[in-house]
């Protein structure tokens, strides 16, 4: 499934707006959570393992909300997070749909294929990496690249060594010959031991495990607690998320029912 082109120039449009209301000026986002909050959305990390989903958007109440799965490596929680903001801007609506969630982003569903595109158009716009190619490659030819140069590329724009060759493909700046190759000195040298060569961020081939929880978060836990209107053993589970313990918290003098769980709670704000 393909987009038309009037349709990608929607999405293209889309993006750069987002840069636009983020004011980047450097080729690519030096912080796409923060980012991400700066125009609007509420964003929550968590570790919830490097086998299960991606993440995902949702607009719940007023709020819009984007999760991203801290277990994965920074690279690839960047992308999550750039394609989540996808789904915000060209899929959820108020009067309709309120919630995508992503186990991976393979699924050729057309909305899947536009967040997609939205976030390589985000993160690696088209002007901004033939700027940098001219510039900071001194326009060097595209036939002697080496996978230094896809690293340089990569730590610049904050994203994977594969996302980088993926979008140079797409734009045909890259053949089908130099595509093979690079992806071949990655396999050889590990994309960690390129950006470690160039001095580049080696932390986007790492998962960070960070843990956001909104302060909103732990203010309501903490004062549902003491209006007990939940048990402790609900309190010591959310406190856990953000590894906090209860004993730091004074217990109110009459203890809830310990049948009641921090899930009957979570449904209770729907």
């Amino acid at each position: 499934m393909s987009m038309n082109k009037s349709r990608q120039l929607v999405i293209e449009r889309a993006a750069e707006n987002v840069r636009d209301e983020c004011n980047v000026t450097d080729y690519g986002f030096q912080n796409i959570f923060e980012a991400a909050e700066k125009v609007g959305y509420r964003v929550i990390r968590y570790p919830i393992g490097a086998e299960s989903f991606l993440g995902f958007a949702l607009i719940k109440d007023t709020e819009r909300i984007i999760f991203s799965n801290s277990s994965q490596i920074l690279s690839r929680e960047v992308f999550s997070v750039a394609h989540e903001m996808g789904h915000q801007r060209l899929h959820l609506s108020e009067q309709g749909k309120t919630m995508i969630r992503d186990d991976d982003f393979n699924d050729r569903d057309e909305d899947e294929i536009e967040a997609n595109y939205f976030a390589a158009c985000l993160l690696m716009p088209t002007d901004k990496i033939l700027k940098f190619i001219r510039l900071e490659l001194n326009d060097k030819n595209i036939k002697i690249w080496n996978g230094l140069d896809i690293a340089r590329i990569q730590t610049t724009f904050n994203v994977s060594y594969d996302m980088t060759l993926v979008r140079l493909k797409a734009l045909g700046i890259l053949d089908n010959t130099s595509l093979d190759n690079l992806k071949l000195e990655k396999i050889e040298k590990t994309a960690a031991a390129l950006l470690n060569a160039i001095k580049g961020n080696s932390d986007l081939c790492k998962s960070s495990e960070a843990k956001k929880i909104p302060a909103e978060y732990l203010e309501w836990v903490i004062s549902n607690y003491y209006d007990k209107l939940i048990s402790r053993k609900s309190l010591e589970t959310a406190l856990g998320f953000v590894d906090l313990k209860a004993d730091d918290f004074a217990d109110p003098s009459e203890e809830l029912n310990e049948d009641k769980s921090f899930d009957d709670l979570l449904r209770g704000m729907d």
